[in-house]
């Protein structure tokens, strides 16, 4: 059954497969993090050292039996760039998929440059992978996704996508954080009226955990993005020195608390993370195989994509 939830917006039912209590869908976005760059920018055109961290994830999830899910910043694959670990990403059995071509907002006002950016990434894919977007995750994060929006949700279909993901509620500080926890209950999928189906983004960003809830010393993050952003890591380098001290295992313990309420309330858990903010805060790699095996230790949660997901919505 669905249910109403707004005026132009209704729930659809997430229909896990037999025997899932819980599914944990991994999405990274790949994208140069504007946050940490010099001017400001965010754009695909992805340096080495995190083409390298890319594939140690797809190592790591590959290790557990799971497959990841990417979406990559169409300028990024461009003729000039190189896109070999993007083809392995593939080649591997893992999920890529698109974020526009500049990371413009989905809801942005100017709908020309919307339908500029979404053709021109798949013409991309298609161009330089072999391959067809299906799934959208939209820049940023939107507390309302495209509500309201008919117009940019339409542009959206038009250019070859049923699925979205781009609503973010959580603007969290140190002190509420933990109330997010329970997000994934809250922010389940729904259908807009235009036919086009959302998949929340359902707790915290990586980026938002350790750059806004457990930033402490925002000069010292000023400056090394300005100095050192977009640039890659010295070799000693173990944790940033704007985060407290104890951010990666608060991090880890974070979602593993919301890993224990989705496997608690049987929910579909949308994960947001990026490669990026993962090889500056867990250079060692830590979170990802934390999360992992704590679905293996569970044999009736998975962990998923979204092009899996949408498989198992009933639409209304």
């Amino acid at each position: 059954m669905t249910s109403t939830i707004g005026s132009d917006h209704t729930l659809v039912t997430v229909n896990l497969p037999d025997g899932v209590r819980c599914a944990i869908a991994m999405t990274y976005d790949t994208d140069m993090a504007g946050g940490y760059a010099p001017d400001g920018v965010c754009h695909g055109r992805t340096m080495p050292a995190i083409k390298e961290y890319i594939l140690r994830l797809c190592d790591t999830a590959e290790d557990f039996g799971d497959r990841l899910h990417f979406f990559q910043i169409g300028n990024g694959l461009e003729a000039t760039e190189d896109v070999s670990y993007l083809q392995e990403v593939l080649d591997r059995g893992h999920d890529l998929d698109q974020h526009t071509y500049s990371h413009v907002g989905l809801n942005t006002e100017d709908l020309a440059l919307l339908d500029r950016e979404l053709s021109r990434t798949n013409e991309l894919f298609a161009e330089r992978l072999g391959h067809e977007s299906i799934v959208l995750r939209g820049p940023g994060g939107y507390e309302n996704g495209l509500r309201g929006k008919p117009a940019n949700q339409r542009i959206v279909l038009d250019n070859g996508f049923r699925w979205v993901s781009c609503e973010f509620n959580f603007r969290a500080t140190a002190d509420d954080y933990e109330q997010t926890i329970s997000g994934p209950a809250e922010n389940q999928p729904y259908a807009y009226d235009t036919g086009l189906v959302e998949l929340p983004i359902m707790s915290l960003t990586v980026r938002t955990f350790f750059d806004t809830v457990m930033n402490v010393d925002r000069p010292a993050y000023e400056a090394w993005c300005a100095e050192s952003g977009h640039r890659p890591l010295p070799d000693d380098w173990s944790k940033a020195p704007w985060t407290a001290d104890e951010a990666l295992d608060a991090w880890i313990d974070y979602n593993l608390r919301v890993a224990d309420f989705c496997y608690e309330n049987g929910l579909l858990w949308v994960v947001c993370w990026h490669p990026y903010s993962h090889y500056v805060h867990d250079p060692g790699n830590e979170a990802l195989p934390a999360l992992l095996q704590w679905a293996a230790d569970r044999d009736d949660a998975i962990i998923c994509t979204l092009r899996d997901a949408v498989e198992w919505i009933e639409e209304p």
